[in-house]
């Protein structure tokens, strides 16, 4: 373990720099595994702003901001927007397309953003940032909509717009490195670079930017280092993601729209959690508010998809994903036995197959009366 700046001088060897120390290492296997930094967007003033952060800088800091603005809505943006709005800060989202979470279907978006504005968090759609400047006190953030001129003040802008890979400063040409052009580290499915015994793991490789599929990437390289080297990226199906507000947002595998242009004959389950009887579990919890909804291949029972919006989705997400992964039909997942009280009771009632009872018409009725 090497504390320093690496960069390679040929494809076998790696200066690490400490100040005015120099060091030298050789191996015959090389893992990149650097990460990915802020993209910051040209916009006239934004670098030169002291009010100007990172998700990092954010991580950081001790004193609690007035007015949080956040250039850019997406996974990173809406999190720390929740975060710091329940911290107490007033909080106003500026993302330039049309509409938030455009890759989601649009009833769940809506769900989403309204868990969001409920919260007083302020989500501008169609917004282009223009400039900001500075005064003694805050910043002004100026911005466009629809072509009409508007500002807001902040003591903070958190500048969310993307990650890219850190590449900077490693010197991949002098080892034969090859890159995409969108500036990653080329990988094949095992993570080999262009270079077979130099590997490239995580954010670098351009790959899904999620901690645990680094993690992923890390058992490839070691299947093949140490295994029978048959694991690959090939082999990932069903990757789940979460959306850390409150509740968590978490979806695996296709959206209903995805799923029709693929040609899927489909079929939709989907409750607004505080409708959902058999899982009591986010009422015992206080907030009930949210949706679960599920896309199913009508000819084969398959879920080719799922969107939670619920206390504890983060968790059963996971569960949706392995049951996907396995081609475990939807009705099994919604027959078998949970706890109680869980969130996973949910399944029982959207996915169960249990026929329903018909009463024949000689009941009796008891009166307690």
């Amino acid at each position: 373990m090497v504390t320093g700046k690496a960069s390679f001088l040929d494809s076998t060897t790696v200066e690490v720099a400490a100040g005015d120390d120099r060091l030298t290492i050789s191996a015959e296997t090389i893992v990149i595994n650097t990460g990915s930094v802020p993209v910051i967007p040209d916009i006239r003033g934004l670098r030169q702003s002291e009010y100007m952060v990172t998700s990092t800088d954010l991580l950081h800091t001790k004193e609690l901001p007035r007015h949080l603005a956040v250039i850019g809505g997406g996974y990173l943006g809406l999190e720390f927007a929740a975060m710091y709005r329940q911290f107490g800060s007033e909080v106003t989202v500026l993302e330039a397309f049309p509409k938030f979470l455009g890759r989601e279907d649009d009833d769940v978006a809506e769900v989403v953003v309204g868990i969001l504005r409920d919260q007083g968090i302020a989500l501008v759609t169609d917004a282009k940032v223009t400039e900001v400047r500075d005064d003694s006190a805050h910043a002004l953030v100026h911005y466009e909509v629809d072509g009409r001129p508007r500002t807001l003040e902040a003591d903070k802008i958190l500048v969310a717009t993307g990650r890219a890979p850190a590449i900077q400063g490693l010197g991949l040409d002098r080892a034969g490195i090859r890159t995409t052009d969108r500036g990653a580290i080329k990988v094949d499915e095992h993570l080999r670079t262009s270079r077979p015994h130099i590997y490239a793991i995580g954010d670098v490789n351009g790959g899904p930017q999620f901690t645990y599929i680094s993690l992923d990437d890390y058992r490839i390289v070691a299947d093949r280092l140490l295994g029978d080297g048959t694991r690959s990226t090939t082999d990932r199906r069903a990757v789940p993601h979460t959306m850390f507000i409150t509740p968590p947002f978490s979806t695996v595998g296709l959206t209903e729209t995805a799923a029709r242009e693929r040609g899927h004959n489909v079929r939709i389950t989907k409750k607004p959690v505080a409708q959902i009887t058999a899982m009591p579990r986010a009422r015992i919890m206080g907030d009930a508010r949210g949706l679960i909804k599920f896309v199913i291949d009508a000819d084969t029972d398959r879920i080719l998809g799922a969107a939670l919006i619920s206390i504890d989705s983060q968790e059963v997400i996971n569960l949706v994903a392995f049951a996907m992964r396995h081609d475990v039909p939807a009705g099994e997942l919604g027959n078998s036995i949970y706890s109680h009280p869980s969130t996973t009771e949910g399944f029982n009632e959207l996915l169960g197959t249990v026929p329903r009872v018909r009463l024949p018409s000689s009941t009796v009725k008891l009166d307690n009366d």
